[in-house]
């Protein structure tokens, strides 16, 4: 199946449209449920509306998936990251991103992931650029936006500041900027609640919420066999750095490195949003995803086949279990 994914024709992404549809064919088999109220103030926009129309809630999320395969190939072909260059950085972000049952279901998380790719994008973009102000606030810009749906995406900040001085530089006026490019949609929008007399709600929806110290897990309420797949997932990513960077150039090493600084930054985010629950994977999905291609793209094409076939099986093992009443842990 792979196979059809190694090309370099960028608007043949289309098919990971129908890929898309192809790792939710449980959903068809499912009823839907009532979305779960979560913190970040663009939910409460979104989620009373999928409530009312629960039908396009699968629909929803094939889409918002597939564009955050369309962004994550635009990013590694125009910044030629992985060699060959192939679809496979937003089929294994779909891949992923679909894994779960409960990746199935919409969250804020999904919304946040494509403005989060768009910052990448326009951080990627002021790479050793002269006059890269533009590209610098917009990186903050679509954080703020993201942090709209997951207020603790305001953590990638400090993933993006940290690797800005190798980036661009390290002066101050880059990092205000970016910081400033975060407060501007968050600063609109509270001014917009202000007018109206619903600052209260702005305050407890956006931050009050949203934010919490680690807690204890119960961990007699996680899925132990979902966790270790993403756990092992996160480690190969992790253990395979070295074979990402071999034979490349260093503006390639340095690329990979900020993706590195994010996945970071994603498992920072997680812990200021308690309690814990499997939805939170999906901060590591758009990076996670580009990263394990690389793993796939270097491997020979039977070995890439064999195991992207395990993680099919893994997938719709998952996702028809409760149907099918097989096993789950």
């Amino acid at each position: 199946m792979l196979s059809i994914f190694r090309t370099n024709q960028l608007l043949a992404g289309i098919v990971i449209l129908g890929y898309t549809l192809f790792l939710h064919l449980a959903d068809f088999w499912q009823s839907t449920v009532p979305l779960t109220p979560i913190p970040g103030l663009g939910n409460t926009w979104v989620t009373p509306w999928l409530d009312a129309a629960p039908n396009l809630c699968l629909g929803v999320v094939v889409v918002l998936l597939f564009l955050q395969a369309v962004f994550a190939n635009a990013i590694i072909f125009a910044h030629r990251i992985s060699s060959p260059v192939n679809l496979f950085p937003g089929v294994f972000v779909v891949l992923i991103g679909s894994l779960l049952p409960d990746f199935h279901v919409y969250s804020g998380y999904l919304i946040a992931n494509v403005f989060l790719l768009l910052s990448l994008r326009s951080y990627l973009k002021a790479f050793r650029v002269n006059a890269a102000a533009d590209h610098i606030f917009n990186t903050g810009f679509w954080i703020g936006i993201a942090a709209l749906f997951v207020p603790a995406y305001l953590v990638f900040l400090l993933a993006y500041s940290a690797m800005l001085p190798i980036l661009k530089s390290g002066k101050f006026r880059d990092q205000l900027i970016i910081i400033i490019g975060a407060i501007v949609p968050l600063y609109l929008v509270g001014i917009g609640y202000y007018w109206f007399d619903m600052m209260p709600l702005f305050w407890e929806q956006q931050w009050s919420s949203a934010f919490s110290w680690p807690q204890t897990i119960t961990w007699s309420k996680i899925p132990i066999f979902a966790n270790i797949t993403m756990a092992a997932l996160l480690l190969i990513i992790l253990t395979s750095r070295r074979t990402y960077l071999t034979k490349t150039k260093m503006e390639v090493q340095i690329k990979i490195d900020i993706l590195y600084w994010m996945l970071l930054g994603a498992g920072l985010s997680i812990w200021w949003f308690m309690p814990w629950n499997m939805q939170q994977w999906q901060t590591l999905v758009p990076i996670a995803g580009i990263l394990l291609s690389f793993n796939f793209t270097k491997a020979r094409p039977q070995t890439a086949e064999a195991w992207h076939l395990v993680l099919l099986i893994v997938l719709f093992y998952l996702n028809f279990a409760p149907i099918l009443k097989l096993p789950i842990w």
